[in-house]
């Protein structure tokens, strides 16, 4: 055993440059095992006679447990740090890292007290919002604001220097996706907080993580032109300062924002950069967010379902392996309505290994997780309407409107969920003649109609189709065929065949309803064949054999 006790800091220092030399390569397992290896030759007072060297090989540690997913060698690595830190500066690194960690594990609300906590010692104290209509007009002074600055002013504004102001904006960012996915009315409040530091104090790389959300937030209230300004600029900032810490989390709420103007099938594979920049970083989190919008993007996009389950494994695999609760939970949903468009005998990772995203554990870690909550009645409404399963269609579809969530952010689910709602709210006005029912659709055709004409390409074909399930319910009939005919011709355009598909079913049902037949069918073979391209063979074959009810074939 070495007793010589500056021998021992040598060799200490010594594991401390070769753990950072392996951060800097992104091999964060290697680089922990030197950051503790280092730790094991400090001595037994090493708080009090090589503090400096203890806390910067602990804070290395933290970083690097967290990058691998370890979240019980982090608590336990933090617990050190905060026991030994002689000031409460000194404790930020791993706070930061725990508050990281509860966001994974699904303790959202743990995140936001802990991140609000620190703030609050920071100086920084935010108001909770009294109405949407003070946030709303909170925003509008934003607007105003930067209106008057061009991008090239904001690119190459004062830089921030005070280090307190640079930690509030770290914690500020890393509590905000908290604060989305438990359906908070913070959610603006902090977006906001970061661009008031950045036009008072300078701007940060973490500066681009305000501008995201704040064009994600103009997005999701109407402002989509506007908004595309915004995401871009904190694309932009990201690659001026090379930005590695924040590069993920702005490459995935850039994408979502982006999806609502340039086309989803090109756009969504951004996500594939944002989950590598993020993995480099060592932001574990965000690195499984980019996984989860992508698989999620994949399947409404219309990739061949054999393709997006190979995706949905690869993702599934990398957050259970770094133990990322708050987004594993959301892809369980997703998997069951691929294995019933494909069927579940089509699906060998069924056969293969049991997902924990659809066991018990799910439930439990959905339950704090409201964002999941909806995500799960989302797909349980899209299954009983896409396999037409009438006993349930009503209570699916009230339990998703009925669980209700503020949401600030633009994603592409908002318009999915739009979309699937605003068909099956049609079809049961149909079937129950409750007005409610209508009006709600007609809802959600509105909101379709705006979007479309920022995006053509994404919702335009959606829209026709909304408007002809829409002219169907008024017995419109004339309007109704050349609305079915827009929704095929564009979804074809478009490339997205698993709409074409489901367009052409809907179109079947309606000729067939007004005595159409030969014309019905013809809309039924198309769909068969299109659910087969999409790779929905269980459906596809439900199709069939309804058809083939129908028409005797033989």
């Amino acid at each position: 055993a070495i007793s010589d006790s500056n021998h021992r800091s040598m060799i200490a220092s010594l594991n401390l440059q070769a753990g950072k030399k392996a951060m800097s390569m992104s091999d964060f397992g290697l680089a922990l095992s030197f950051f503790e290896h280092g730790s094991s030759f400090l001595c037994q007072n090493h708080w009090n006679d090589d503090y400096d060297l203890s806390l910067e090989l602990f804070d290395c540690s933290a970083k690097c447990a967290y990058a691998i997913g370890d979240h019980m060698r982090l608590g336990e690595i933090s617990k050190q740090v905060l026991s030994g830190a002689r000031s409460f500066g000194d404790k930020l690194n791993v706070l930061y890292h725990s508050v990281s960690s509860l966001f994974d594990a699904s303790l959202m609300n743990e995140a936001i007290e802990k991140g609000f906590w620190v703030l609050s010692m920071l100086g920084i104290n935010l108001p909770r919002p009294s109405s949407t209509d003070e946030i709303l007009s909170l925003i509008e002074e934003t607007r105003s604001i930067l209106r008057g600055l061009s991008d090239g002013a904001l690119l190459n504004y004062k830089l921030m220097t005070d280090s307190t102001k640079i930690m509030a904006m770290k914690f500020l960012s890393r509590i905000e996706m908290s604060l989305v996915m438990t359906s908070c009315d913070f959610t603006p409040i902090v977006m906001l907080q970061m661009l008031k530091l950045s036009l008072e104090h300078g701007i940060t790389p973490i500066s681009a993580v305000g501008f995201v959300y704040f064009g994600s937030v103009l997005v999701s209230i109407g402002h989509i032109e506007e908004g595309y300004r915004y995401v871009k600029l904190a694309k932009k900032l990201v690659s001026q300062f090379d930005a590695k810490e924040v590069a993920g989390e702005v490459i995935a709420i850039s994408t979502q924002a982006i999806g609502y103007i340039e086309p989803m099938q090109s756009a969504i594979e951004f996500h594939v950069l944002g989950h590598k920049s993020a993995l480099e970083a060592g932001d574990i989190g965000f690195a499984s967010m980019n996984c989860s919008l992508y698989i999620s993007n994949l399947l409404w996009s219309g990739l061949n379902l054999n393709q997006v389950q190979k995706e949905f494994d690869k993702a599934h695999s990398f957050m259970e392996q770094h133990s990322t609760w708050s987004l594993l939970v959301i892809t369980g949903p997703l998997l069951q309505s691929i294995g019933k468009l494909v069927s579940v005998e089509e699906l060998p990772l069924f056969q293969e290994r049991k997902y924990q995203s659809l066991g018990p554990m799910a439930e439990f870690h959905r339950e704090k997780n409201p964002f999941a909550t909806k995500i799960f009645y989302l797909h349980n409404m899209y299954q009983t309407f896409i396999f037409r399963n009438f006993d349930r269609l009503e209570d699916t579809a009230d339990e998703f409107i009925d669980f209700k969530i503020q949401t600030w952010t633009a994603l592409n689910t908002h318009n999915v969920q739009c979309f699937i709602c605003g068909l099956v709210s049609f079809l049961l006005y149909r079937r129950t003649n409750k007005n409610v029912w209508f009006e709600r659709g007609s809802e959600f055709k509105l909101m379709m109609k705006r979007w479309s004409e920022c995006s053509e390409w994404n919702f335009l074909h959606k829209f026709h189709l909304l408007e002809a399930e829409e002219h169907f319910c008024n017995k419109r009939l004339e309007e109704a065929k050349l609305s079915y005919d827009a929704a095929v011709s564009f979804s074809k355009k478009h490339k997205f065949v698993n709409d074409e598909a489901l367009a052409c079913e809907l179109a079947g049902y309606f000729f067939l309803e007004i005595g159409e037949r030969s014309r019905s069918l013809e809309y039924f073979i198309d769909a068969h064949e299109k659910y087969h391209e999409w790779g929905a063979t269980a459906k596809a074959t439900s199709v069939y054999k309804y058809v083939e009810s129908i028409f005797r074939l033989r």
